[in-house]
């Protein structure tokens, strides 16, 4: 692997993290957000369009701007689902993924649309301003200050769920609503904190997918991400430590086997059972793996 596809997997890697951060605190909760993809695709599609309106604002401004604002927007769109949840019994799991397929075409809409640039083919809002860019640390590649920056948000987080009260409470309570209801944890506050941030880290990781890595809102940009962000989260135990490397895993899987579909003239359709084979791998547990290479052995010298 050269430079490139090495910087380029870590790029990828950061943006799991993000998407993986966001499912690992809903999940710690007891529920499930499948609206991440619709949420990452809504705060990049939101993050490129404050960031065109503010072009002659300095870097700073702008783009503090433009992530409150995805971060914000987004949140709310989970936070929907929560008190769809607490006031008419609807399910947050199903109501999460069915308010993301309702966005998704409605920002595919608007990008074909009133908000397609006029320069080239591409169905794409209008490219960002040059200045609001995230500097490259890897060149050619695309890997950008967003690495450190999810890595340092995997740290604070792993702080914050396994060092403070707060976190301990979230955790306790997403084991067992009775127990933490017996003694004295408040309910809906934690659900809507996690929905809250869930849904905002996922508006993040868009905004940071067009400010380092497309430097604009093209039409499906998301795909795949909020899935694979969802595996990493599952793979990593829901920990914030472990999704790190799992992110890490999952950008060299992904970007290693689209190479080889690529390069081999097999279709993608090969790099996404490629990348089904070795997470499945992963995911199952070790005795497991050694019982089954066990078996085979026994078998062979029957």
């Amino acid at each position: 692997m050269n430079l490139y596809y090495f910087g380029q997997s870590l790029n990828l890697a950061s943006l799991y993290m993000l998407a993986a951060l966001a499912d690992a605190l809903i999940i710690k909760s007891g529920r499930f957000n499948l609206g991440g993809e619709g949420q990452i695709y809504a705060g990049g599609f939101l993050c490129a369009i404050t960031l065109n309106l503010l072009k002659n604002t300095p870097f700073i401004i702008a783009v503090s701007l433009a992530l409150l604002f995805s971060f914000m927007v987004r949140a709310l769109m989970s936070f929907l689902s929560a008190l769809m949840q607490r006031y008419k019994k609807a399910d947050f799991l199903f109501t999460s993924f069915l308010i993301s397929l309702a966005v998704i075409p409605v920002i595919d809409g608007l990008i074909a649309g009133p908000f397609r640039s006029r320069e080239g083919n591409l169905l794409a809002t209008a490219f960002i301003n040059h200045k609001f860019e995230f500097f490259s640390i890897l060149q050619p590649s695309s890997l950008n200050l967003t690495f450190i920056f999810s890595i340092l948000l995997c740290l604070l987080s792993a702080y914050f769920i396994y060092k403070t009260r707060w976190g301990q409470q979230i955790c306790i309570y997403g084991k067992s609503r009775k127990f933490a209801s017996y003694i004295g944890y408040d309910g809906n506050q934690i659900e809507n904190f996690s929905a809250i941030i869930s849904g905002g880290l996922h508006g993040l990781c868009g905004a940071f997918a067009v400010c380092g890595t497309y430097y604009t809102c093209h039409l499906g940009f998301y795909a795949g991400m909020g899935w694979n962000g969802l595996c990493v989260c599952l793979i990593a135990g829901t920990n914030p430590l472990f999704i790190i490397p799992a992110s890490i895993a999952m950008g060299f899987i992904k970007i290693c086997s689209d190479n080889y579909a690529m390069y081999s003239n097999a279709g993608y359709d090969i790099s996404s059972l490629i990348q089904a084979l070795i997470i499945f791998i992963f995911a199952m547990p070790y005795e497991n793996i050694f019982s089954i290479f066990k078996n085979l052995t026994k078998r062979r010298s029957a």
